[in-house]
């Protein structure tokens, strides 16, 4: 009882250490620009929610004024009229009127490199960039960017491009997710292996139809699937966790059901037949 207790309390404080990690790892407030300059635009990019079906993240952008652009003394009222360019090919330019308070406004950041069939392993590759400009006349600039998303670690770089400051960047899968997609493998498999070795064992002693064991391998066909389907960041069928993993274990279950089956039914024929014989024949 002792044993298990401290089994318990180890595990979790394992799982804790674990997950203190995976957000140490996040990538958040990294500047790049004119960061020092004491006349600028700081622009803050948070990347909330990433869409790899779509190929695209959305990013919430964040603007104050610093120094002489700010009116008076207000980070968050422009003198003039402040546009900002970003370098995504699907987000028009963001435009805040002078004397008005800014707002937050998100824009979609595309990502070209990367494919989703790859999952768990799939990685995407893009830049994020940004030109500010007041009343048409350029403004040193200074980005941030924060990585908001927990099924996505973004690891990035500081753009050797000075037009327009900002991030070549990675976006991976979180150890989390690697984690449960390993645990889903190793369930998966035995589970599979599990059905496969009761269809041996029914077939080899020709237990005939043992109808509990037939319930739990059909059932269990039928869990596969549903539980492929908790796979974090809902991956599309035909990725390859499903060619290394799930396709192989429904595979081999059904293939138990049925081999179950048909030799559980030739035993049931030869039991009836021996005893038809055993009866005689019928007055």
């Amino acid at each position: 009882m002792v044993g298990a207790v401290f089994l318990v309390a180890l595990t979790t404080l394992v799982g804790v250490y674990l997950s203190h990690l995976d957000r140490g790892g996040r990538h958040s407030g990294f500047g790049a620009g004119a960061t020092t300059a004491p006349d600028r635009v700081d622009i803050v990019a948070t990347i909330n929610r990433v869409e790899p079906a779509r190929n695209d993240a959305q990013v919430r952008v964040f603007v104050t004024v610093v120094g002489k652009y700010a009116q008076d003394g207000d980070e968050l009222v422009p003198v003039g009229n402040l546009t900002i360019d970003t370098t995504s090919l699907s987000a028009e330019q963001l435009t805040y009127p002078a004397g008005k308070r800014v707002v937050s406004k998100d824009m979609l950041m595309d990502l070209p490199g990367g494919d989703i069939a790859d999952y768990p392993f799939d990685r995407y590759t893009t830049r994020l960039g940004f030109s500010a400009a007041l009343d048409g006349e350029p403004v040193p600039t200074a980005v941030a960017i924060v990585d908001s998303d927990p099924g996505f670690v973004t690891r990035a770089t500081v753009s050797a491009d000075q037009t327009e400051p900002g991030f070549d960047i990675q976006l991976r899968r979180t150890r989390g997710t690697f984690a449960m997609v390993w645990l889903m493998y190793v369930i998966m498999w035995s589970l599979a292996l599990s059905v496969l070795t009761g269809a041996l064992v029914i077939g080899h002693r020709k237990l005939g139809m043992v109808w509990p064991g037939l319930g739990w391998m059909a059932a269990s066909l039928f869990a596969l699937a549903g539980y492929r389907n908790t796979a974090p960041g809902n991956p599309p069928i035909g990725c390859l966790l499903d060619y290394t993993v799930f396709l192989w274990a429904e595979a081999i279950v059904a293939f138990s059901v049925v081999y179950a089956v048909l030799r559980g039914t030739r035993v049931e024929v030869r039991h009836a037949e021996a005893e038809a014989e055993a009866a005689g024949p019928s007055s």
